[in-house]
């Protein structure tokens, strides 16, 4: 796979603007919003760039399956300093912009995109840590039933909820399910679809996940059953994070199961 370098210096703009009938439009230039909406647009965009592109980094498991009407799919980007930027769907649901990013594990959506795409986001909701360039966040992991870019789609892709980033990232959790090949010249995006992994994933890459999450239950549960904590939040804080690992290995085992993994890929 190519790798996509994403610069901090990427500072165009994705204006933003919403037509009368209610319906929310993107555009990546100010030339295509309409001109009674160009000056809010401008408004709205500088007020949310951020400052400099996030990029995150995780152990989280790829979702498993692609499917796409070809095997060989050109898509094309806009342009955006050193970014590229494309134009995603959701659940079926919404489309939106998103910068590729194969630093990124997840494809990370705004609150309000996932919100759109029918993404519930609640005090229950597993959270994961990310480091990013802006310093380390907690964010909500979700899963969305299907994410689209032009005729490539790849179901129940492993995502996660910003709510300070403008603009999302599409990252591994769907680009892992294809070779990626850039035309800069055309402005070009080929993907290939990658039939000989089990959901976009070797041997040894499955059994690494399985491993972590594990090794993490193994280290929490031990410093419970130690019996030196005194604070009763901090117990159910763990207990809670606890339990969050049970939920992330259960949907690891259902990827896995999607994936048709074999058993002795996930010891």
């Amino acid at each position: 796979m190519v790798c996509l370098l994403l610069s901090s210096g990427a500072s165009a703009e994705v204006y933003r603007w919403t037509d009368a009938a209610g319906r929310e439009h993107y555009a990546g230039e100010l030339s295509k919003v309409p001109p009674g909406q160009r000056a809010a647009a401008e408004a709205a965009a500088a007020e949310r760039a951020p400052s400099r592109l996030q990029t995150f980094e995780s152990s989280a498991a790829p979702s498993p399956r692609a499917s796409a009407r070809r095997s060989v799919l050109r898509i094309p980007y806009e342009q955006h300093g050193n970014a590229i930027l494309v134009y995603a769907r959701l659940n079926d649901r919404v489309t939106a912009p998103f910068y590729v990013d194969t630093g990124a594990a997840d494809v990370v959506v705004p609150a309000d995109v996932a919100a759109q795409a029918g993404v519930a986001v609640g005090a229950d909701t597993p959270r994961e840590v990310y480091n990013t360039a802006n310093g380390i966040v907690q964010q909500a992991v979700v899963r969305f039933d299907a994410v689209e870019l032009g005729e490539a789609r790849v179901e129940h892709v492993r995502g996660s909820v910003s709510e300070s980033l403008p603009v999302g990232l599409l990252g591994t959790s769907f680009l892992d399910h294809f070779t990626l090949q850039i035309d800069p010249a055309a402005r070009m995006l080929t993907l290939i679809e990658n039939p000989s992994m089990r959901g976009a994933a070797s041997q040894a890459q499955w059994s690494e996940r399985f491993r972590t999450l594990r090794e993490r239950q193994a280290r929490l549960d031990a410093y419970l059953e130690e019996g030196t904590l005194t604070s009763e939040s901090r117990v159910r804080e763990l207990e809670a994070r606890r339990a969050q690992l049970d939920s992330e290995l259960e949907a690891l085992e259902q990827d896995a199961d999607r994936a048709e993994v074999p058993a002795g890929w996930r010891e």
